[in-house]
């Protein structure tokens, strides 16, 4: 069934940054800096990392990009540009012979999933699109006017119906693609979801009458693979809408960045646009 949930089911669209306006040797620098991390497994704290590359770094580039490596392992590159999907990017950074290897998210713990939950569809809502027989808020749902997610996200689900899961990433409009998606109910069973038609739906149809759905988790097929579980304290809803965030599971596109650690204490990426840092005072 198509039930239109890539347009219909969240508030607005999520919102998508054309690469057009990344383009140029500034921007294919923040492409790599903030798209091309490894995806990592989320720690509550960064071990200590080497003291003497512990500084303050800026790149050689006409607007320059600034890079922070802490000595308690925790690294922040920041000054990005406002076209940047992100304002900065923080986690954990280690080295390895003459490499940094950076971890993104990894100093903050968290699972890089959350819960969205939209307001829902008021009479205000109705009267933007009331007329031609459009009278009552359902109506407007089944005609493709209004979201359904706006009313399924907060409707308890009833003995029958399919609980459904739709999985987004807000910030870039990146694909879920091939991720699973698991519930576990109240008695400790796992249950994989469907993919459904669209990119991000999953449905679980066939579920026990009074089943309860205790927790939402996902697996990505980025490396390294895991269910990433977001618990669910109330009553079983219809829809459950899930935005994760591209870079702390690894879903951006783009390969490892590692700085090479050069003779004069400078970073050097090992990538055709050579992406070079050096420190200041």
């Amino acid at each position: 069934m198509n039930d239109g949930l890539p347009t219909r089911c969240c508030l607005a669209t999520p919102p998508r940054i054309p690469r057009a306006r990344w383009q140029g040797a500034c921007a294919r620098m923040l492409a790599l800096l903030v798209c091309a991390f490894p995806a990592t497994s989320a720690v509550a704290a960064c071990k200590p990392a080497d003291p003497a590359l512990a500084a303050r770094y800026a790149s050689v580039a006409d607007v320059p990009v600034s890079l922070s490596l802490n000595q308690d392992g925790r690294f922040r590159i920041y000054d990005l540009p406002a076209a940047a999907p992100t304002p900065e990017v923080t986690g954990c950074w280690s080295r390895d012979g003459d490499r940094v290897i950076f971890a993104p998210g990894a100093d903050s713990g968290g699972e890089g999933i959350q819960r969205v939950l939209p307001d829902p569809l008021t009479p205000a809502d109705l009267d933007a699109v009331r007329g031609d027989g459009i009278e009552t808020i359902a109506q407007a749902v089944d005609a493709g006017l209004l979201p359904v997610g706006r009313v399924w996200a907060h409707q308890v689900r009833k003995p029958g119906e399919p609980v459904r899961v739709k999985l987004f990433e807000s910030k870039v409009g990146i694909a879920a693609g091939e991720a699973k998606v698991v519930l576990r109910l109240g008695d400790g069973q796992e249950l994989e979801a469907s993919a459904g038609t669209g990119d991000g739906e999953y449905e679980l149809a066939s579920l026990p009458a009074g089943a309860v759905v205790t927790a939402i988790g996902v697996r990505f097929p980025h490396p390294p693979v895991r269910t990433r579980w977001l618990t669910t304290g109330d009553s079983t809803k219809r829809l459950y809408l899930i935005d994760f965030d591209a870079l702390t599971v690894g879903a951006l596109p783009g390969g490892p960045l590692t700085l090479i650690v050069q003779a004069d204490g400078s970073l050097r990426a090992d990538t055709p646009d050579r992406i070079h840092f050096k420190r200041t005072p």
